[in-house]
């Protein structure tokens, strides 16, 4: 089960972005229980992932990837006790005007894999700042293997009933993929006093091939806009949007 809590925000300091996300990770733990909170702090891959997007108007945005999730993140956000929070340490006061939940089950999700129509196009918004971990070092500059590998790992890590990340079928994406078009810039994300480096931006990728590999590659990508993408997306990184294309890139 895929959930997403929309919560608009009112709030009283116009310094307030997605570089507040890891504060907010703060904010999330304060409502869950100490068991639990305990227990995502000693795993690996989250279970869920978080971040504030908007302008004028912020929105904080949590997902979560599992059904334990959902019952020990979700629901005690969604209690309408928690209605207001502060952010001590950066003095931000901040109302929660309204929330919103939507939810999606794993058999939804394949069923959309198994649907006769598919698009070979992928276009991927990346909202937040979002960087890769390879051979120890940062990279911030997006290839198909580390957008896939990252994806089929976060979906394993998720699912109970099977495994998805293979070498041979990473191969095959990486091998019938094509980054077509792009419009990216360099960034950081701020983090405990450091600046990770990063990217946003856009990015279209063409699949070749058989359709089942189109079709699982928009399978990844559409578990990524809960997963995020890349590294530390529990704490604001690798928000990912997939986009409607509106012409094909040839």
């Amino acid at each position: 089960m895929l959930a997403r809590l929309k919560m608009e925000l009112k709030v009283d300091k116009a310094d307030f972005g997605f570089y507040q996300s890891s504060n907010m990770q703060g904010v999330l733990m304060e409502q869950l229980d100490g068991l639990y909170a305990e227990k995502l702090h000693e795993s690996g891959l989250k279970p869920y992932s978080q971040y504030v997007a908007g302008y004028d108007k912020k929105t904080w945005v949590v997902n979560t990837l599992t059904r334990e999730a959902y019952q020990e993140i979700i629901l005690p956000l969604m209690d309408k006790a928690f209605r207001e929070f502060d952010i001590e340490k950066k003095e931000i006061h901040v109302n929660i005007e309204k929330k919103e939940l939507e939810t999606i089950s794993q058999k939804e999700l394949l069923d959309e894999f198994y649907a006769d129509e598919f698009d070979r196009y992928l276009n991927l918004e990346f909202l937040t700042p979002t960087a890769f971990k390879s051979a120890g070092k940062y990279v911030i500059i997006p290839d198909v293997r580390l957008i896939y590998k990252s994806l089929m790992n976060k979906y394993g890590a998720a699912s109970d009933d099977m495994d998805m990340y293979d070498e041979e079928t990473l191969e095959q994406l990486v091998n019938n993929s094509t980054i077509v078009q792009y419009r990216l810039k360099s960034t950081f994300f701020p983090l405990e006093g450091v600046k990770v480096p990063a990217f946003k931006g856009e990015l279209c990728i063409k699949t070749t091939g058989a359709s089942t590999m189109a079709k699982y590659a928009r399978l990844l990508a559409r578990f990524g806009e809960y997963s995020g993408i890349g590294i530390k997306t529990a704490i604001g990184m690798g928000a990912l949007q997939m986009k409607v294309r509106e012409k094909r890139h040839e």
